[in-house]
């Protein structure tokens, strides 16, 4: 069990610190403080809670093979990231607080990141597909709700610690920044790269 765990742990480290949607997406609310870096994440945990549910009671695989409803999913998602995209382009992200007594010059709801946060893990139903592939490797077929409990938890705290760090490393960054122009190019820049993670989830 050791063995599998570290071996999980390892894929499931290098996948998460790998830049994507959710990591821009946590960069960008790192402008608007902590807090609403922790709802995003709790944003982004929901949406592992889903599509880890969906693989254990077996509605993954009847959602992957029914092309025209996963193709939906997919483009529905797609247009999502580049709504967001745009928003964050358009938008920007405000003064960032220069510490915990500064305010910051756009306010941004806790809901607000939370929702954001849980619509763009679940943007990509492809990451429906990486939990299919990944979780029967390491769940025995005798201990199958132990393991994908167990497992669940395990990616879940590995998505929470990379995404906290890249969100305090960002809010580092913005505070050192202040109002600087360079903050609007930094926003001009997740902006772009959660659109061109549009348009990969949109090709498949």
């Amino acid at each position: 069990m050791l063995e599998s765990t570290l071996q999980f742990l390892a894929i499931t480290l290098f996948l998460e610190v790998t830049p994507g949607p959710a990591v821009l997406f946590i960069l960008y609310q790192s402008a608007f403080g902590f807090r609403n870096t922790l709802a995003g994440v709790m944003g982004l945990l929901t949406s592992n809670v889903i599509w880890i549910s969906l693989v254990a009671t077996g509605l993954g695989l009847v959602l992957t093979q029914n092309p025209v409803l996963f193709d939906t999913l997919r483009y529905l998602g797609a247009a999502y990231l580049v709504y967001l995209g745009y928003k964050i382009i358009r938008y920007g992200i405000g003064q960032p607080k220069a510490n915990e007594n500064t305010q910051v010059g756009q306010y941004k709801s806790m809901w607000s990141s939370y929702r954001q946060g849980m619509l763009t893990s679940l943007s990509n139903p492809k990451a429906l597909l990486f939990f299919m592939a990944l979780f029967p490797q390491f769940t025995r077929p005798d201990y199958f709700a132990h393991d994908i409990v167990y497992f669940g938890l395990l990616k879940m705290t590995c998505l929470a610690v990379v995404m906290i760090s890249y969100g305090l490393i960002g809010r580092r960054l913005f505070n050192y920044m202040g109002q600087s122009p360079k903050t609007n190019i930094i926003s001009q820049v997740l902006g772009s790269g959660i659109i061109i993670a549009a348009v990969a989830v949109a090709r498949g």
